[in-house]
């Protein structure tokens, strides 16, 4: 029998994970379902955060790096690789949002 090894070691972990559902309702109709989790990383002075959805979980879109949490203002710190390194481990793409949208930066 092999000798197989389990590793289960992260440089970094969330400070939260979130596991969200949002519905956009007309009447009694729901016209659209966005069923996500929601990885928040604080690291550095920064604050990172990382979306993926259910329905394409093989992919995952980071959001920032901020200054704080709950404020939209920008960081000019860098996603740390210990961020994308935990990120890589779970996901087979990793997206960031710029000026003209989603933009692949790795995939498996």
């Amino acid at each position: 029998m092999a000798d197989i090894e389990y590793d289960d070691a992260n440089e970094i972990k969330p400070v939260e994970i979130e596991h969200k559902v949002d519905e956009i309702i007309n009447g009694s109709t729901i016209e659209q379902k966005y069923n996500y989790l929601v990885y928040h990383f604080e690291l550095g002075g920064n604050y990172i955060v990382a979306r993926a959805y259910l329905d394409e979980i093989g992919s995952v879109s980071i959001y920032g790096p901020f200054k704080r949490r709950g404020m939209a203002e920008y960081s000019d710190g860098p996603i740390h690789d210990s961020i994308l390194s935990y990120l890589k481990r779970r996901f087979a793409e990793i997206k960031t949002l710029g000026e003209n949208g989603y933009a692949t930066i790795w995939s498996r």
